[in-house]
């Protein structure tokens, strides 16, 4: 709960902040032609939720921050050891590699907070449009966008449409990177938690070092390229010198002075939060705070002494930075040229405090520790886990909640639509089916506390154009990874100049001012994990892993397969795994090696991994398609794949003890030989539609009469699932799956 105290303060700003909007309504601001002024007056009228009675929206935002600080799971084997999110669940999370207790937390925080938020979310969404619409926007979505609008001159200026153009440019640019990691990931998993992960499959959430997939930082002990060189996660080197919490901050304060920016002020020091207090209660997420006096700069973390914290403090103090920078303005020009600028400027400092020559300096390296191309791409891939693996997480988050408050995704379809876009952009699927009862993405801080997403992508993109700009202000010659920028006070001019404009120019300038264009751009991202590209798709070429989206739904060789063992078993249905999906493949494989010796005169050895299989969902159904052996990334033409399933077909289905029917190829005629064009008479066709007719009809009332009378047997005794139907397939969430694609 909010202290009195704080609620208090909180209400009396709130109720002055409303009367000057509300006064400054008499201006109209297209009628202001002073930049500045313009800029202010369209800030202060933008009344945001104060457009809605006081506590509507306060109530709701206040129960789901109670629930997401006081949800806690109790350990799978003992129910009395009960532990929130921070540092308990958190910390299975980034640490055990025990597959059921991961999923027992994955799912348990779900349900304590997701599922709880499912009514207050329903009315967030209706709340937060609603005002939006009272502030001239077209939904909430709209309204957030609205931050990166820009109103300059033609070379300058930048519509809230554009944020959405360029967020869906960027993903595509930076997939193929993505692919490759992807890929690289999921075969490092395979060896971690073996029967688990299919070779082509989407990445298990709950196994990606976090409790959303956010980042993959904490899988990088299980993916370390070469495990011989020195270790360039320093943070048990941390704790064997003995660094504290107070230290990670201390060394974050000499960095940004060393490029020639403030060292905090005595308050800072006194006011923060920088443990997490005993005997109550606090949100634990890190956060920095202007208390608004120009004077009161803190940071909240629950800090930890290891090196993803190390990186953390920095990119928080860069916040206070920022924020310290501007404080000369009016208030209402003190904030970040736009919201990915405030993310972006903490990060542009983690770059450097993460290389090794930093690191070293710290004496967190060895002195004689020597940079390799092996060294670098251990230290690439681990920037990587953190940086690449995260912007598809973001897009996908960002996107599904703009088509939630334009309302294409309606709310009987939120869970189905979150999973199906997490398959389809992230390559990432569920733990658990899910229904609509769920409502997990509030189970993430940022969502539940109302902050905008596109931020996190958005601050990537400026990071490295900085980084590129700042890294040529200081004279760095070599590849953009290796820049540290400590020490180098021209580069910490350049990034000061821009940091004290605030908000009085538009951040178009602003990124101009810094790195010489006025448009988001990836090519220095790219170029920066280049060296990483190159090992990647060599490594997952020779060892024929298939990136992800190599293959999807809309591929013209693609089957689909459908499965009913209810059906076709009842009681006595065995269970679709892991390994009657592996049966599947060498069942494949040997149809299509019968096809080419028979047909074609031809010895391939077709293995089940080259059979792909993607989509795979509760209902059990699913895709495949087949690669030639001899080259990996070449798909066999359905036509071929076609005439292999038709002459083995026999010998498919009597592997699985099923039948045309409940081993459906979807497409294909089901009879046991191909289609054969017969000449017949038309009374015979006449003939035999009347005799069919007459025959089904009667099979059909015996039949009925017989199961009406078993169903009402049975009925007594029965406990319905009213997730089940009659082919055993389980959860409705999944009923559309057809459009559901892996990545």
């Amino acid at each position: 709960m909010i202290p009195d105290s704080l609620a208090e303060a909180y209400a009396i700003w709130r109720e002055y902040y409303s009367k000057m909007s509300e006064e400054s309504s008499a201006y109209p601001s297209d009628q202001i032609s002073d930049p500045l002024i313009k800029i202010q007056l369209q800030k202060l009228q933008d009344k945001g939720s104060g457009a809605l009675s006081p506590d509507k929206m306060r109530n709701i935002m206040s129960e789901m921050s109670t629930i997401y600080n006081i949800a806690t799971v109790c350990k799978i084997d003992d129910p009395t050891d009960c532990q929130t999110l921070e540092p308990g669940l958190e910390s299975i999370m980034a640490n055990s590699r025990d597959y059921d207790k991961r999923l027992h937390v994955w799912e348990g925080w779900r349900v304590a907070a997701g599922m709880k938020m499912r009514p207050l979310y329903e009315k967030y969404v209706d709340l937060k449009n609603e005002a939006a619409k009272l502030n001239n926007y077209e939904d909430h979505g709209d309204y957030w966008r609205g931050d990166y609008e820009t109103i300059d001159e033609p070379e300058y200026s930048y519509s809230r449409d554009q944020v959405m153009e360029d967020a869906r440019r960027i993903y595509q640019e930076i997939l193929p990177l993505y692919k490759e990691l992807h890929a690289y990931v999921r075969a490092k998993l395979q060896d971690v938690y073996p029967g688990h992960i299919a070779s082509d499959a989407c990445l298990p959430v709950h196994l990606l070092g976090d409790m959303w997939g956010r980042f993959w930082t904490n899988l990088y002990p299980l993916m370390i390229p070469y495990p011989e060189k020195p270790d360039i996660d320093v943070s048990s080197k941390m704790v064997a010198q003995g660094w504290d919490e107070i230290r990670l901050f201390k060394e974050a304060e000499k960095f940004f002075m060393s490029v020639n920016m403030s060292a905090m002020f005595d308050n800072f020091w006194t006011n923060s939060m920088f443990i997490k207090p005993e005997g109550r209660d606090v949100v634990c997420h890190p956060t920095a705070w202007d208390m608004g006096n120009r004077e009161d700069f803190r940071i909240k973390m629950c800090t930890k002494v290891n090196m993803d914290d190390f990186l953390t403090v920095h990119h928080e103090m860069g916040h206070n930075q920022y924020q310290m920078a501007y404080r000369h303005h009016s208030y209402l020009l003190r904030d970040g040229a736009n919201e990915g600028f405030h993310e972006a400027v903490g990060e542009i400092m983690s770059l450097s405090a993460a290389t090794p020559s930093h690191l070293q300096s710290l004496g967190l390296l060895p002195p004689d520790f020597k940079q390799d191309y092996e060294t670098d791409i251990n230290f690439l891939l681990k920037q990587a886990l953190t940086i690449v693996a995260t912007l598809p997480f973001t897009y996908m988050l960002e996107e599904w909640r703009w088509q939630v408050f334009k309302e294409t995704i309606p709310k009987d379809e939120w869970m189905l639509r979150w999973w199906q876009m997490k398959r389809e952009l992230v390559g990432v699927a569920e733990a658990v089916p899910r229904d609509e009862s769920y409502c997990d993405p509030p189970a993430l801080f940022h969502v539940s506390g109302d902050f905008s997403f596109i931020r996190y992508f958005t601050r990537t993109i400026y990071q490295f154009q900085f980084q590129e700009a700042l890294c040529e202000a200081a004279g760095h010659t070599g590849p953009l990874y290796k820049c540290d920028i400590t020490n180098s006070t021209k580069a910490g001019n350049k990034l000061g100049h821009m940091l004290e404009l605030g908000r009085s120019l538009s951040w178009t300038h602003a990124l101009e001012d810094v790195a010489g264009t006025t448009r988001m751009d990836s090519q220095p991202l790219l170029h920066y994990f280049s060296t990483l590209m190159d090992w990647l798709k060599e490594g997952n070429q020779k060892n024929n892993r298939v990136p992800a989206s190599s293959v999807n739904k809309d591929d013209s060789n693609a089957f689909k397969v459908r499965i009913r063992l209810n059906s076709a078993m009842g009681d006595d249905a065995y269970t679709w795994n892991a390994n009657e999906m592996y049966l599947f493949k060498s069942t494949m494989g040997f149809a299509m090696r019968q096809y080419y010796l028979e047909e074609k005169g031809i010895e391939m050895n077709f293995m089940p991994e080259n059979i792909n299989t993607y989509n795979e969902t509760a209902r059990i159904y699913f895709y495949f398609v087949v690669m030639d052996p001899t080259k990996p990334d070449t798909v066999i033409p359905k036509a071929d794949v076609e005439a292999a399933i038709w002459l083995s077909r026999e010998r498919i289905n009597g592997a699985f003890l099923l039948n045309d029917e409940t081993l459906e190829f979807v497409g294909l005629q089901a009879t046991l030989a191909p289609p054969k064009e017969e000449k017949i008479t038309v009374w015979l066709v006449v003939f035999g539609v009347v005799m069919g007719v007459t025959v089904f009809g009667g099979i059909y009332l015996i039949t009925t009469g017989i199961l009406n009378r078993k169903k009402k047997t049975k009925k007594a005794d029965e406990t319905v699932n009213p997730y089940e139907n009659s082919d055993g397939e389980e959860n409705k969430a999944f009923e559309e799956d057809i459009e559901q694609t892996g990545l």
